[in-house]
């Protein structure tokens, strides 16, 4: 009898997580929690995104590595490191990359769309989480994503 109370309990407390993309919306890697980034089938993977309203665009693409830091006050950061991979003038919505990248590493990724001399921002995403009584957020974010530990 007490285990459906405690169920429910924690069910009330509630776990909720959301992302919201600007510009581009990834379709491969999916976006999620920062903290927690979905794994990639390989060191070679497909970026994928939906395409850009209006035709004859192309699109940029830029991969950086992730820089974490540690400390007793802050806990793990994530920031953005240096550029291992660009492309420009892409014209589909998905590319392979060319250059395996650094097993079990993260990376993160975004796209902008490209029409003649007109150029968007890159594409971002904010994620929002109510963990119980914790509430997490990132803002204004390069999509992240982590590569398998081949």
């Amino acid at each position: 009898m007490k285990s459906w109370r405690v169920i429910l309990a924690l069910t009330m407390i509630g776990m909720f997580g959301c992302a919201t993309a600007r510009v581009i919306i990834p379709i491969y890697p999916k976006l999620g929690n920062p903290k927690f980034p979905a794994v990639v089938d390989s060191l070679q993977p497909t970026l994928k995104w939906q395409p850009a309203d209006g035709g004859d665009v192309t699109y940029d693409l830029v991969i950086y590595e992730v820089i974490k830091t540690s400390s007793a006050r802050e806990g793990t950061k994530k920031a953005v490191g240096r550029e291992v991979y660009f492309r420009k003038g892409l014209a589909g919505t998905e590319h392979r990359l060319e250059e395996p990248l650094k097993p079990d590493s993260e990376y993160c990724w975004s796209v902008r769309v490209r029409k003649g001399d007109t150029v968007s921002k890159w594409a971002t995403y904010d994620y929002d989480a109510f963990l119980g009584a914790v509430y997490m957020w990132a803002r204004n974010k390069p999509f992240i994503f982590k590569t398998p530990s081949q």
